[in-house]
């Protein structure tokens, strides 16, 4: 896997990833052409401008887009550990399983710590994503209890309100 800036070429690829239900099994709903479109223009532009960011993700061997792997600032207000330094990613259904998640977070995980200085990355996701979180636990996050809660941006029938949180 490659981690890179984002290119027009990723666009297509990105809002048909956000547009598939089982790609967004465990967000509140998919995403709207327009509503992908504001995330791929603010995830390029911030990426451009700082050297934080959700780096786009290229398939060494195919040289296809993937999805995203990357370090954010979070403040989501009424959540006790904001503002924070988040690591996450988002890969197409058809990279699932293969270990490309693990491995590039290793490496965005180390670059937060030895390379930014970062002294604290955090985790968080649906409860029931027991995918993200096994990469969590794979990376050496640890889990924190005491930090979950429910997401103020998710309706509160949502199966996906309920999140769990890791931190280094």
């Amino acid at each position: 896997m490659i981690l890179r800036a984002w290119r027009q070429s990723d666009l297509a690829p990105w809002t048909a990833l956000n547009a598939d239900s089982e790609n967004l099994k465990y967000f509140p709903r998919i995403y709207s052409a327009e509503e992908s479109l504001a995330s791929y223009l603010r995830l390029r532009d911030l990426l451009a401008n700082d050297e934080l960011g959700l780096w786009a993700a290229e398939e060494r061997s195919s040289s296809e887009f993937m999805g995203f792997v990357g370090l954010s600032k979070q403040d989501i207000p009424g959540v006790s550990f904001m503002p924070c330094h988040e690591i996450g990613w988002r890969l197409d259904k058809k990279y699932w399983g293969k270990g490309y998640a693990t491995e590039a977070a290793k490496v965005v995980l180390d670059y937060g710590l030895n390379d930014l200085g970062l002294t604290e990355i955090f985790s968080f996701t649906a409860q029931q994503n027991l995918p993200s979180i096994n990469v969590m636990k794979k990376i050496g996050l640890r889990e924190r209890p005491e930090l979950d809660f429910a997401h103020p941006r998710i309706d509160d029938a949502s199966p996906v309100k309920w999140h769990v949180v890791y931190s280094t």
